[in-house]
């Protein structure tokens, strides 16, 4: 099993350095930064992609909080109404940040800075996993995602965090792996003459169906001190509907990308036959 780590707040005289933060911070430089280098090679203009990104970001935390609240923790609204909302520092739903990055994305290339979506947003979305990384392993040192007790050889033993929790799978440390996993399929792929849009369908195609299956092995049980456990939809969490949607907006734009041309349509000419 994995031993159990846990990182605390250290305070940098009067900054305190949240290993989460931290991380989540990295993942987004590096994400920008591949995403910037991308764009050059791809010949577009820097200033729309870095912008585009930091817009795409910023969308996804506010909807990905909302999400949260709305979908996951439907009793931290109750408790505090509006107030639960507009602190987005208190919990992030992954797939309503996914939500929210693509209605980000697609305000920001279609209506604030009107540009070709597809090439800018495969350009973001092919830097997406090397953040995420970062941003899953922040998730992982602070085990916001505790799942059910197994005796799988990479979960982690909880003992040293709650006595009696014993070993438990980790879905901040699986996605972790997943997106190390994501991202060298991506980079193995990066020269590849593939229209734009291409990155979008290959990521839902990886990440989809594996985060399906790990939402299986959530928590279901109640723990001391722990939120309660997700809510479920006609048996399913929230994330794992996002994961079908997710796959059937894949199929469509793969459908869009590939579908054969039309024959182009002209003038029908006569003549004499001699």
């Amino acid at each position: 099993m994995v031993p159990y780590i846990h990182l605390s707040t250290y305070h940098l005289g009067p900054v305190p350095i949240d290993p989460w933060g931290l991380l989540v911070t990295i993942g987004f430089v590096l994400g920008l930064e591949m995403a910037r280098a991308r764009g050059i090679e791809k010949g577009l203009d820097v200033r729309d992609v870095v912008d585009g990104v930091v817009f795409t970001v910023l969308a996804g935390f506010v909807v990905g909080h909302l999400v949260h609240v709305l979908a996951y923790h439907p009793e931290k609204y109750e408790k505090d109404g509006l107030a639960s909302l507009y602190r987005v520092w208190e919990g992030f739903s992954s797939f309503g940040g996914f939500l929210g990055a693509l209605l980000g994305n697609v305000l920001f290339y279609r209506v604030i800075r009107p540009r070709s979506w597809l090439a800018h947003a495969d350009v973001v979305m092919f830097a997406f996993p090397f953040a995420w990384i970062f941003g899953r392993a922040g998730c992982a040192i602070v085990h916001d995602h505790i799942g059910r007790p197994t005796t799988f050889p990479l979960a982690v033993n909880f003992d040293a965090m709650l006595e009696g929790m014993g070993v438990r799978h980790d879905l901040g440390l699986y996605e972790c792996l997943l997106a190390m996993v994501i991202s060298a399929v991506f980079f193995a792929v990066r020269k590849r003459a593939w229209p734009a849009g291409s990155f979008l369908v290959l990521w839902s195609v990886l990440y989809a169906p594996v985060r399906f299956f790990m939402d299986f092995l959530r928590r279901v049980d109640e723990l001391p001190g722990f939120p309660t456990p997700d809510v479920r939809w006609a048996g399913l969490t929230p994330a794992q509907w996002g994961c079908l949607t997710m796959l059937g907006l894949a199929a469509a734009l793969a459908y869009h990308l590939h579908r054969p041309a039309r024959p182009a349509v002209g003038n029908v000419t006569t003549g004499t036959a001699e």
